[in-house]
C-alpha cells in the first residue's frame, strides 16, 4: 500500500507539472516543447530560494496551489484552446517517457547503491524530506554541506506529496528533468517531421550512456537510476544552448528559459558555475553580434533589449552563486569562496595563480606534471563509448573513446550543420564552433588548476575522478551540436545526405550502446539480485531499530569497512536513530591512533582533545562511549583483531553472534549486553 501511495503521489506531482506546462504555453506563449523544461527550471529555482530562507514547506504548498489555479484557468478556457497544437513530437516524447519511468520505478523500487549517494546525493534529500528543511540546517551525517541545492530541491518537489522518503523518486525526478531536456532538443519540429524527431530523440536518450561508459559493464549500469549530479549537470549545460539556438525567433519566453537554464546550471553542482558562464557567453555573443531578428525585453526593442537580456544572462547565475554564498555564511559559517585543498586557496586566487603559472617560464614541478598528464589524458584516457576495434596499432590506439575522439565527433556534426545551413546560419555555426572549442580549452585548463592547487600529490598525479570532471562538458557540447544539426536539416529533403548522416549517427551510437550495455544490466530489466545486499542491510537495520528510540546513539563497527558501510548505515538509521561516527567504523584495535578527523561533526571540538593521540584500548573505547553518550553498539562486521581486543567488554564474549548490544554501566564497570531479537551476524 505504501508503494502504491508513493507512486500515486509522484504521478499527481507530474500531472500538476503538466497543468503548469499547458498554462505557460497558452497564457504566456512558452513553446510547447520547452514548457516542461521551463516549468522545471522555475520549480528548482522556486524551491531553492524559499528553502534557503527556511520556507520549504510553503514552497511546496504554493507550488501545488499554482498548479491548481492553472488547472482552473485551463478548464475555464478549454473551449478557446486548440488542444491539438499541444501534441508535438517533443510533448509526446516527454509525457510518454516520464510516465514510463514513474511506473517502472514505482514497481521496481530501486535503491541507492553508489558511495556518494550515501555521503550526500542520497542522504541530503532524505534529510530534507525528514526534517522539512534544507540540509544546511541539519548537517549531521553529510560529508559536505556546501554543495548547491538545485537537484536536491528538484527531488523535494516530487517527494513533497507522501509521508515518507522514497529513494526511487530521486531517480524519477532526475530522469524527468533529463527527458524535458531531450524534449527541448526536438521542440521546433512539427508532427510531420517524425523522420527527424524519432532518431534525434533516440540519440539524445543514448547520450548519457555514450559519454560516460568506456568498457562493457558486468553489473547494472545505473545511468538512469543514479543521484550523482554529473550527468544532469552536463545536460543542463547544453540545455540553454539547445533552447536558444534551435529557436528561429528569439522570443522573450525563449530567452527567459535560457536565463533560467544558466541559473539552474549554476546551482546543479559547484562546477556548474564555470559551465553556466561558458553557456551564457556563447549565447550572449550570438545574441549581440549575429542575431538579426527582433528581440524584445518588456517594452524595449533592438540593441537595448539585447543588452537587457545579456545582463540578465550573466547577472542571474552570478546572483545565484553569491546568494548561496550568503546563505552558507549565515547558516553554517562556511566561506563559499574558500575551496580549501592542499594549498588552502580561494577560488579567485586559484584561477589567478594558475593563469600566471601557465604563462610563466618557471613552473612548479607539480604544475608541470599535472598539466602534462591532463594533456596526455585528452587523447589517451578511455571515457566514452566512441571506441572501435582492438585499439592497437598506429590508428587503432587513437580510436579509444578519448576526449579527442569525442571532440572530433562533435566537430563533424557541426561541420555537417554548417554545410546545410544558409549564409546567416553558417555564421552562427562557425562562431559557436570557435567559441565552444575555446570554452572547452578554458574549462579543461581550469580543471587542471584544481588538480594542481586543491588535490593532494597522489590524487593529482593520478588525475583522480578525471572522467567525472570532464564528461559534463562533452555531454552539453554534444547535445548543443545536435541542435545545430537539427536546425540545419529542417530545410533538408527527407532523402538528403544530411538526414542520412543523422540516421547513420543514430544507428552508430545505438550499435555502441547495445555493444556496451545489455538490457538485463540496465534500468530496462535489471535483476532484483542487484539490490540483494542492500535489502539485507535494510532488513538488519529495521530489526535493530525495533529495540532503539530517537534518544539512542549507536556506535557502529564494521572492521572490513573503507568508509562506505558507515555512510550506508547512517543513511538507513536516519532519522529514527542517531549513528555515532565511531571513528569511521572500521579497523578498530588497540593500535588505532585517534586523530582529529575521527569524530562526529556534532561532537564539540574542545571535548575531543582528551582523546586525540591516544590509542583505542578497551579503556579508551569505554571512555569515548561514555563521553559521547552512546547507548548501544551495532556490529555489522568484526574480525579476530576486534575479538581479541574487546571481547572482555561483551558479556557474551562475542560468541552469540548478536549484532545489537546495549551499553550498561559506566567507567570501569561498563559492559555490552546482547539484545535478543536485535539481529545476528552472518
Amino acid at each position: 500500500m505504501e508503494a502504491f501511495l508513493q507512486g500515486a503521489g509522484c504521478m499527481v506531482t507530474f500531472l500538476a507539472l503538466i497543468c503548469l506546462c499547458v498554462f505557460c504555453t497558452k497564457k504566456w506563449n512558452v513553446p510547447a516543447g520547452i514548457s516542461p523544461l521551463f516549468v522545471l527550471y522555475a520549480t528548482i529555482l522556486w524551491y531553492s530560494v524559499l528553502a534557503s530562507v527556511n520556507l520549504l514547506f510553503w514552497a511546496g504548498i504554493l507550488w501545488f496551489a499554482s498548479a491548481a489555479l492553472a488547472l482552473v484557468w485551463l478548464i475555464r478556457k478549454r473551449r478557446e484552446i486548440h488542444w491539438k497544437e499541444l501534441v508535438t513530437p517533443s510533448t509526446v516524447f516527454f509525457v510518454v517517457a516520464s510516465v514510463a519511468v514513474i511506473v517502472v520505478f514505482a514497481i521496481r523500487q530501486p535503491l541507492f547503491m553508489e558511495w556518494d549517494e550515501f555521503s550526500f546525493w542520497g542522504i541530503a534529500p532524505k534529510v530534507v524530506k525528514s526534517t522539512g528543511q534544507l540540509y544546511t540546517y541539519n548537517p549531521q551525517g553529510l560529508r559536505v554541506t556546501s554543495y548547491v541545492p538545485g537537484l536536491v530541491m528538484l527531488d523535494e518537489a516530487f517527494q513533497f506529496l507522501g509521508a515518507s522518503f522514497a529513494p526511487w523518486k530521486v531517480f524519477a525526478a532526475y530522469d524527468i528533468l533529463m527527458f524535458a531536456i531531450f524534449a527541448a532538443g526536438i521542440y521546433t519540429l512539427e508532427r510531420r517531421r517524425w523522420n527527424l524527431a524519432v532518431p534525434t530523440a533516440l540519440l539524445l536518450c543514448m547520450v548519457p550512456y555514450l559519454m560516460t561508459m568506456y568498457q562493457r559493464d558486468i553489473n547494472v549500469s545505473p545511468i538512469y537510476m543514479c543521484s550523482y549530479a554529473d550527468i544532469p549537470m552536463g545536460l543542463l549545460f547544453g540545455a540553454p544552448l539547445v533552447v536558444y539556438f534551435l529557436a528561429k525567433e528569439k522570443s522573450p519566453m525563449v530567452l527567459l528559459c535560457a536565463v533560467m537554464g544558466v541559473t539552474v546550471e549554476c546551482i546543479s553542482k559547484d562546477m556548474g558555475f564555470a559551465l553556466c558562464l561558458i553557456a551564457a557567453a556563447l549565447i550572449c555573443f550570438d545574441l549581440l553580434f549575429l542575431e538579426k531578428g527582433e528581440v524584445r525585453f518588456a517594452r524595449l526593442r533592438g540593441v537595448r533589449a539585447k543588452w537587457c537580456w545579456i545582463v540578465s544572462m550573466v547577472a542571474a547565475p552570478v546572483a545565484a552563486f553569491f546568494g548561496w554564498a550568503a546563505h552558507m555564511g549565515a547558516v553554517t559559517g562556511a566561506n563559499r569562496f574558500e575551496i580549501g585543498g592542499e594549498q588552502n586557496m580561494g577560488m579567485v586566487q586559484m584561477v589567478v595563480t594558475g593563469a600566471v603559472e601557465l604563462v610563466s617560464p618557471n613552473k612548479s614541478e607539480k604544475f608541470v606534471q599535472v598539466m602534462g598528464n591532463m594533456f596526455q589524458a585528452f587523447y589517451s584516457t578511455k571515457l566514452t563509448m566512441f571506441s572501435v576495434g582492438s585499439q592497437e596499432g598506429t590508428v587503432g590506439r587513437y580510436l579509444n573513446g578519448s576526449g579527442l575522439i569525442v571532440t572530433l565527433v562533435i566537430l563533424v556534426i557541426l561541420a555537417v550543420a554548417f554545410v546545410y545551413e544558409d549564409k546567416r546560419g553558417r555564421k552562427a555555426v562557425g562562431w559557436f564552433t570557435l567559441w565552444s572549442v575555446l570554452g572547452f580549452a578554458a574549462f579543461y585548463i581550469f580543471t587542471g588548476f584544481t588538480y594542481v592547487y586543491v588535490f593532494k600529490e597522489a590524487e593529482a598525479a593520478a588525475l583522480s575522478s578525471y572522467n567525472r570532471y570532464i564528461y559534463p562538458y562533452y555531454i552539453g557540447w554534444f547535445i548543443a551540436a545536435l541542435a545545430f544539426l537539427l536546425r540545419s536539416l529542417k530545410r533538408a529533403k527527407p532523402a538528403s545526405v544530411g538526414v542520412g548522416f543523422l540516421l547513420a549517427l543514430t544507428l552508430g551510437c545505438g550499435w555502441r550502446v547495445t555493444s556496451f550495455v545489455q538490457p538485463q544490466l540496465s534500468v530496462v530489466d535489471y535483476s532484483d539480485g542487484y539490490f540483494a545486499g542492500r535489502k539485507r542491510d535494510i532488513s538488519m537495520v529495521e530489526q535493530a531499530k525495533t529495540f532503539l528510540t530517537s534518544e539512542d546513539r549507536v556506535f557502529y563497527v564494521s572492521q572490513s569497512d573503507d568508509g562506505k558501510n558507515w555512510f550506508v548505515h547512517y543513511y538507513e538509521f536516519y532519522p529514527d536513530v542517531q549513528l555515532d561516527y565511531s571513528f569511521g567504523g572500521g579497523q578498530l584495535s588497540s593500535n588505532f591512533e585517534i586523530r582529529e578527523g575521527a569524530f562526529s561533526s556534532d561532537y564539540p571540538v574542545e571535548d575531543r582533545q582528551p582523546f586525540i593521540g591516544k590509542t583505542l584500548t578497551p579503556d579508551v573505547l569505554c571512555q569515548y562511549l561514555e563521553a559521547t553518550g552512546c547507548t548501544a553498539l551495532y556490529l555489522d562486521d568484526i574480525d579476530e583483531v576486534f575479538i581479541e581486543t574487546y571481547a572482555d567488554l561483551f558479556t557474551d564474549g562475542l560468541e552469540s553472534e548478536a549484532r545489537l548490544y546495549r551499553i550498561v554501566g559506566t567507567g570501569a564497570d561498563m559492559r555490552f549486553e546482547p539484545v535478543e531479537g536485535g539481529g545476528y551476524r552472518d
